[in-house]
């Protein structure tokens, strides 16, 4: 493991107190104030064992992965109120209550909602995705377990807000019942436009490694993945640092996926502005460097907005807009996209590391380019 997730468990007497409330159900953090609009309140889960399913499938790391997460977004991430779901806690019944009365009554219409799950799935790899909650009996998967579709109905008819993030590190690993332990990836979560970012920690046949996902996530989220250093971690700067990261850690072997329909400036976390450069400066959060190995073949730069648009990748002259343009077999990498809106310059840099488009709009001053869904 790139990552020794384990090591965050030296936190302290705080972090098993913590877990123990945890495991007597929803454990949740105070509130806290932040400058910038809307409150963020998320919903972590995270089952290590599950009761009726075999011992052979549990996750060792998936609970405290679920507790330190559910910390440093109190913490580091700028979010005003967690809920904890793990083990014993995190049953169907639970779940659902959870989402029809806990979280509505936190979550505002201006607010933003993050919920994350890291535990086993099953049914991905033929269309019907489920999510294996504690209680789940295999022998009565339809009704002990969650489907996707479940799942996005209620929040969608309950958790009324701006914006929300869903992240799922699935295992990817072992079967039950004959079934392959297929959980859900980015694609899978019903579209609900461009107010939702819903990533998973792997493609849909990949197998995750335990903690690499997770703590990426919790790096990105906490400021590593703020490359502007406005202390704020976007939906698009969130997407890049883990495209990076997660491979880079795991040799290439797993690639988290996206949904293609994202707001780029959809706000994840904020964070202290000079925590957030410290923590890029402790990297791996800085941008990419280019990797001459490692080439893009097409790339569709499409701009919304202002004139003057290019992009310049690697050490080639800069590519003109007028607003979309395409660059051409240029190395993976960081390139730069600029732009002139009201007669001023904006510009931004944007992590190329596969074909596809990149949109490209204003935010914070700034320009933010979303990333395609890795192939």
């Amino acid at each position: 493991m790139a990552r020794d997730f384990s090591s965050r468990l030296a936190a302290g007497p705080s972090l098993w107190l913590a877990a123990g409330l945890a495991a007597a159900g929803l454990w949740a953090v105070p509130s806290h104030a932040y400058a910038d609009d809307g409150h963020r309140v998320a919903l972590v889960i995270g089952i290590s064992s599950y009761e009726r399913l075999p011992k052979d499938i549990a996750l060792d790391t998936a609970r405290s992965e679920a507790v330190n997460l559910a910390q440093s977004l109190e913490r580091d991430g700028g979010y005003d109120k967690v809920r904890l779901l793990t083990d014993a806690s995190a049953t169907v019944k639970n779940l659902d209550s959870a989402l029809r009365e806990q979280i509505p009554a936190d979550v505002g219409p201006n607010d933003s909602f993050l919920l994350y799950f890291v535990g086993h799935g099953v049914g991905a790899d033929f269309g019907e995705p489920r999510i294996l909650l504690y209680d789940t009996d295999p022998d009565a998967l339809d009704a002990t377990s969650m489907s996707l579709a479940t799942l996005s109905a209620l929040v969608e008819k309950y958790v009324h807000c701006k914006g929300f993030v869903v992240a799922f590190d699935a295992a990817h690993t072992g079967t039950l019942n004959n079934l392959a332990l297929l959980g859900p990836t980015g694609d899978d979560w019903p579209g609900r436009g461009r107010s939702s970012l819903v990533v998973s920690a792997a493609a849909p046949r990949q197998t995750g490694r335990p903690g690499i996902f997770a703590g990426a996530f919790l790096d990105g989220v906490a400021g590593r993945a703020d490359d502007n250093h406005d202390g704020l971690v976007t939906g698009s700067e969130l997407n890049n640092y883990l495209v990076r990261v997660v491979p880079d850690s795991t040799s290439g072997t797993q690639t988290p996926t996206v949904n293609s329909t994202y707001d780029p400036t959809l706000v994840v976390s904020a964070v202290k502005v000079a925590q957030a450069a410290q923590a890029v400066a402790e990297g791996p959060g800085a941008p990419a460097p280019v990797m001459s190995n490692v080439r893009v073949d097409k790339a569709k730069f499409v701009f919304q907005g202002g004139t003057h648009q290019s992009v310049t990748c690697s050490s080639a002259p800069p590519v003109a807009c007028d607003p979309a343009c395409y660059v051409w077999d240029v190395p993976a990498g960081t390139c730069t996209v600029s732009m002139s809106v009201n007669g001023e310059d904006v510009s931004g840099d944007v992590s190329v590391l596969y074909r596809g488009a990149y949109t490209c709009g204003t935010f914070q001053g700034g320009l933010r380019c979303s990333s395609p869904p890795p192939p």
